[in-house]
């Protein structure tokens, strides 16, 4: 069976067996481009592929799209001391406008 995924900068296809899960199309998509499989988020017609079979859900010659995942964010402890400043800030701003 014969996908095409579709990346940034290409759309590349990759040959998968009949019985195909999403752990076989992201490790085909690993030997391509060289993105791990952990950061890799796989969609078909606006829907994100999450586990299990692809039969059910990707045809032959049909096309997904490889989105990259990067977690990250504001650590805890600046988060913490962030909240905390804009609370007191707004609880002032209540007492000016009484």
């Amino acid at each position: 069976m014969f996908v095409f995924v579709r990346s940034l900068e290409e759309t590349f296809q990759v040959a998968l067996p009949e019985n195909a899960t999403l752990n076989h199309l992201k490790a085909a998509i690993e030997d391509v481009e060289f993105l791990p499989a952990s950061t890799q988020r796989i969609s078909h017609n606006g829907i994100a592929l999450v586990s299990g079979s692809l039969a059910g859900c990707v045809e032959e010659g049909e096309t997904v799209v490889l989105e990259v995942g990067v977690d990250g964010g504001m650590r805890a402890k600046w988060r913490k001391k962030r909240m905390r400043r804009l609370r007191r800030k707004r609880r002032k701003m209540r007492m000016r406008a009484r």
